[in-house]
């Protein structure tokens, strides 16, 4: 039922979207450290790019063995997911990884220091449901450090309450990327998935849960329909106007639906917080693009005169984060589903 229309959904993602949307795995081959290239082939700004394809080559070759590194066909900032198939406790699960490479990292305090962090990159981590991997890496030293995006902030407001374009993130010096740092990193997503498949999977949940994915499967559907169309004029046409109004319909859906979804897990556990913060930083994307969300009419009757707010630039810099947090947020609330199916089979 709603496997078969989310299915149906990443599948007509992947055949008529596949260069924007990165939702399917791809085969991969682990790099040896012997794969890691040291030469630079230019100079000026080409040589940031240089450092941090060296960066990611780097933490590719780190990964441990049967963690599958799927690079991103769009920048949409991250530089990739990370899907873990070694047959152990968490195979299968995924997480998003962000790399900040340099050749001589700033360390303050005990702290590695990355400023200039695009804001809305940041806030495109809080508002995909899947853990980010934010990771140091220092090109010289071939040495990382590793934080998880929500350990970087405490709250929402530090990422979407300021202005300024960009953002400094401090990551934990001890939170070294070797052979402990990856044990730790194990342990942390077993936690982190294990209390997310436990809050869903209540009595109180069970019920529910379906309708609200298929919910949320059908506003990211008609998402990826209205991508296709560019943003309208301003002052917009009488069509370009019920395109934005129809947007901003199937964002408030798709909210409404998470938030059904919100109320009934215990507000006193980890999976509330990972939830609550995720649906807050997918509203204040939304909102960043369209001001008027909040004042559209709960019922389905649409005054005529309904003033409709939007930011043309905002429009087309956020349909991309947004699709791809709800086509991230459908396979997370799924996994449980087919976890449930699985262990029923057997």
């Amino acid at each position: 039922m709603v496997t078969s229309v989310t299915d149906c959904l990443l599948s007509e993602i992947a055949n008529t979207g596949s260069a924007k949307y990165n939702v399917r795995p791809t085969n991969h081959t682990p790099l040896s450290k012997s794969d890691y290239l040291t030469d630079t082939r230019s100079t000026g700004a080409s040589q940031n790019a240089d450092i941090g394809d060296h960066g990611e080559l780097w933490f590719a070759a780190e990964l441990p063995i049967g963690w599958v590194w799927q690079p991103p066909r769009r920048d949409l900032g991250k530089d990739g997911l990370i899907v873990v198939r070694d047959n152990s406790d968490i195979h299968n699960l995924e997480f998003a990884v962000q790399i900040k490479s340099s050749t001589q990292p700033l360390i303050r305090n005990g702290y590695v220091v990355k400023s200039g962090v695009s804001r809305s990159s940041v806030q495109y981590w809080f508002a995909s449901p899947l853990p980010t991997l934010v990771v140091a890496v220092d090109t010289t030293k071939r040495c990382g450090w590793f934080a998880w995006h929500l350990d970087l902030f405490d709250s929402p407001a530090e990422v979407f309450g300021g202005d300024a374009e960009t953002l400094t993130i401090r990551i934990p010096e001890r939170s070294q990327l070797n052979e402990d740092g990856w044990g730790t990193i194990r342990r942390q997503l077993k936690q982190h998935f294990g209390s997310l498949q436990n809050a869903l999977q209540n009595e109180h949940l069970a019920s529910k849960l379906l309708p609200a994915v298929h919910s949320i499967a059908t506003a990211v559907w008609n998402l990826v329909k209205l991508a296709n169309l560019p943003p309208p004029d301003s002052p917009p046409s009488r069509d370009g106007r019920m395109t934005v109004l129809i947007e901003q319909l199937e964002h408030r859906n798709l909210l409404r639906a998470a938030r059904s979804i919100l109320r009934r897990i215990d507000p006193s556990s980890e999976a509330h917080k990972q939830i609550e913060f995720c649906i807050e930083a997918y509203e204040a994307t939304v909102l960043s693009a369209h001001p008027s969300l909040n004042q559209l009419p709960t019922g389905n009757n649409i005054p005529a005169d309904l003033e409709i707010g939007y930011a043309p630039k905002l429009l087309v810099q956020t349909r991309q984060r947004l699709i791809g947090a709800g086509i991230e947020m459908i396979r997370l609330l799924t996994s449980s589903q087919h976890k449930q199916q699985k262990t029923g089979s057997k």
